[in-house]
């Protein structure tokens, strides 16, 4: 028994270490953004890269900002966003030298896209909203 309440909290520390270090790792990849109540997620690209463009008058932002009822993922919010005029369309550019080679992946929704990347130019993902 003693050997027990000594061994268990240790396997708690490191287990809480374990989450901090894969928390810590998750934070450089793959973002997201809510939009209109949809999680875009960004798969094999650094935030630094995207910049997403939604129609006029879209809630977009974090869970609460974008109106999505699930938690998205533990990884960086995409920060580069503007509003444009365009109805029911939402533009996503993907830098392809910074992008992760072969394939980058964007999903809106229901909607998946798949672009190949060689590491030149820009990778352009279109996704309806609402």
């Amino acid at each position: 028994m003693k050997k027990l309440l000594v061994v268990l909290p240790l396997a708690v520390l490191l287990f809480a270490s374990m989450l901090t270090i894969v928390g810590a790792a998750m934070d450089d990849e793959d973002p997201k953004l809510c939009v209109e109540g949809k999680w875009l997620l960004v798969n094999a690209a650094p935030v630094s890269s995207i910049r997403v463009t939604v129609p006029e008058d879209a809630r977009y932002g974090n869970q609460q900002q974008g109106g999505c009822t699930t938690p998205g993922p533990n990884v960086p919010l995409i920060t580069a966003v503007r509003e444009r005029g365009e109805r029911h369309v939402m533009r996503v550019w993907v830098d392809g030298a910074q992008a992760s080679k072969p394939t980058v992946t964007a999903a809106y929704g229901a909607q998946t896209q798949v672009k190949r990347n060689n590491g030149r130019g820009n990778l352009n993902f279109i996704f309806f909203v609402k």
